[in-house]
């Protein structure tokens, strides 16, 4: 699975290979120094924003906007496109970059694009549907 989203909810549901090209809120982590630590600590500190040790603000591990993406996520899911022959886009609109260009790594012959509103990369897909994944998923038995 490959993910835009920050929540850890592929991994609640039991995914086991989860890219989460934008982070998480799972993890958290000093801007200063690296260390890690638990991700209730955000809501548990009596701080308004929790300092590790070193002075440095703890943040969750998350990019935000302008910031570039986690490395090692991004390459896992450009080789995992690499070597799938199918390639499922469920809920985006694929217009956030660099997400946007995952399709650019897919080799394989079967692009699926699943999107209540029409996508650019609609053209090169062998199944589009324009509907929620609510309304998809509940027809499937």
């Amino acid at each position: 699975v490959i993910t835009q989203n920050i929540d850890g909810l592929h991994q609640k549901a039991g995914s086991k290979k989860v890219y989460e090209v934008h982070g998480t809120t799972q993890r958290v982590y000093c801007d200063r120094c690296g260390k890690e630590y638990p991700s209730d600590i955000l809501f548990t500190s009596t701080e308004p924003v929790p300092h590790c040790s070193c002075g440095g603000m703890l943040r969750p591990d998350v990019t935000l906007y302008e910031e570039g993406l986690p490395h090692e996520a991004w390459e896992n899911s450009i080789n995992a496109l690499a070597k799938a022959d199918v390639f499922i886009i469920g809920g985006t609109s694929l217009t956030v970059y660099p997400a946007n260009t995952l399709t650019n790594y897919f080799r394989g012959k079967h692009l699926i694009i699943m999107n209540r509103d029409e996508t650019a990369q609609d053209r090169y897909a062998e199944l589009v549907f324009h509907e929620g994944l609510g309304e998809i998923f509940s027809r499937l038995h």
